[in-house]
């Protein structure tokens, strides 16, 4: 990025560093200077970065005045929670949305505009018009579980995760969100299902194996959640809740010795952390 001359490969290159921005400060650093820039194609690809950085949001805020349409609809986009009704940038926006609603995408794209303002109930719709016309996308499926999840939804929120999941066999993180909408909303068979599938898929899922311990302790499952969560502090053992989770399992088996031995693993990663000094007795 330092040494390259060509503004359309400098682009490229924010468009590529858009996932790192949370792992590397130097990116949004960047990404802020080439919102001054002279290429439009650069401050586009700036505002795209920094629509998921809350703190960028003031300095997005002169684009939307932008000589140049693209880079003012992604500005728009970006803030598109703080735009008012009738406004030249909302106008200008709505128009654009309103171009692609008749394919799947444009519904998609209309009803994450109106969940970014706030407005679910009419979120849904769209995106469950989305869903209707294109079942086979994994992005549409969870988009529509997280607007149901927001709304309260649990359960339906879990099932079009779990359609999700299916349709990426390779992949844990949907079958995840399906098993923690599904826990939420008390469906614990089908979060068990979902969970022993996110494990499947990654065995070296510590959070999933977490889970998964936590739901067989609900259940009194304890030598099943014993071992799904001393699988999980092996795989991250600085994580004290693994530890301390485990803690409780063995204090409920009257494995008080075990149980302080765990405790005492968790306070080691983080020596404030309360409910295993609690254990512990320790003030």
């Amino acid at each position: 990025m330092a040494n390259e001359d060509i503004p359309a490969w400098r682009a490229t290159y924010l468009q590529l560093l858009s996932p790192y921005q949370t792992v590397d400060s130097r990116i949004i650093t960047e990404a802020r200077a080439r919102l001054a820039s002279v290429d439009p194609l650069e401050r586009s690809s700036a505002v795209r970065l920094l629509s998921a950085h809350g703190p960028s949001f003031p300095l997005l805020r002169p684009l939307l005045k932008d000589p140049v349409r693209l880079v003012r609809l992604d500005a728009a986009w970006a803030l598109s929670r703080e735009l008012a009704a009738g406004s030249p940038e909302r106008v200008e926006l709505d128009r654009y949305l309103a171009l692609s609603l008749d394919q799947p995408a444009g519904r998609l794209r209309l009803g994450q505009d109106l969940a970014n303002r706030g407005l679910l109930p009419q979120a849904e719709t769209e995106i469950r018009l989305a869903s209707g016309w294109d079942p086979h996308s994994p992005g549409i499926l969870d988009a529509h579980g997280l607007v149901l999840s927001a709304l309260g939804r649990g359960a339906e929120a879990g099932a079009q995760f779990y359609r999700s999941a299916l349709l990426q066999p390779s992949e844990s993180e949907p079958a995840l969100r399906a098993a923690l909408a599904y826990a939420e909303a008390g469906k614990f068979a089908e979060a068990e299902t979902s969970l022993r599938m996110a494990v499947e898929r990654n065995p070296s899922h510590d959070r999933a194996w977490y889970n998964l311990g936590l739901l067989y302790a609900q259940g009194e499952r304890l030598p099943e959640a014993m071992n799904a969560l001393r699988k999980a502090e092996t795989l991250a053992p600085r994580v004290p809740d693994y530890s301390y989770a485990l803690a409780t399992i063995l204090l409920r088996q009257g494995d008080r010795a075990g149980a302080e031995a765990a405790a005492r693993r968790a306070l080691a990663s983080d020596p404030s952390h309360g409910p295993s000094r609690q254990l512990l007795g320790i003030r």
